[in-house]
């Protein structure tokens, strides 16, 4: 009988890990769309600073040189890279048809942040396709696990 709960006991605290490890694994990944998407607007400002990117490579090199010369060019590579980072050691822990979903996230908030930061269109259908994503991804993670 004290064998038997012992087990139990092993058993629950598994149980407790892998819910753990779940919570941790989502909450990485979060934070690396989170990161993503600031890295995105932060780039696209830089870039509608710079101008767009010349195909020539007469114009190429100046205006590549301009780039790396601009420190927040630098903050949004970082903030990439990072992201990178928090997503493998989110979809470490977690099956990956659980965290993929909430990479779908980048979506809308890159639409809010465009917006807001950006000073880009606002429109209800772009608002609602958002939504739908946003939607979906509640779909996905609510699964039993």
């Amino acid at each position: 009988m004290l064998q038997s709960r012992s087990c139990g006991a092993a058993d629950s605290r598994g149980w407790r890990d892998k819910l753990d490890n779940r919570a941790i694994g989502i909450t990485l990944i979060v934070a690396a769309v989170f990161l993503l998407t600031m890295a995105q607007i932060i780039i696209k400002s830089r870039l509608t600073e710079h101008g767009a990117v010349p195909f020539s490579l007469a114009e190429g090199w100046p205006y590549l040189l301009g780039l790396l010369g601009d420190w927040r060019v630098w903050l949004g590579g970082f903030g990439l890279v990072a992201s990178s980072v928090l997503w493998y050691a989110g979809i470490s822990r977690i099956p990956l048809s659980l965290g993929f979903p909430f990479a779908a996230l980048a979506y809308p908030l890159v639409f809010a942040g465009s917006v807001l930061f950006l000073h880009e269109r606002f429109s209800w259908q772009s608002l609602a396709g958002n939504g739908l994503i946003v939607l979906g991804v509640v779909l996905a993670a609510t699964r039993l696990p």
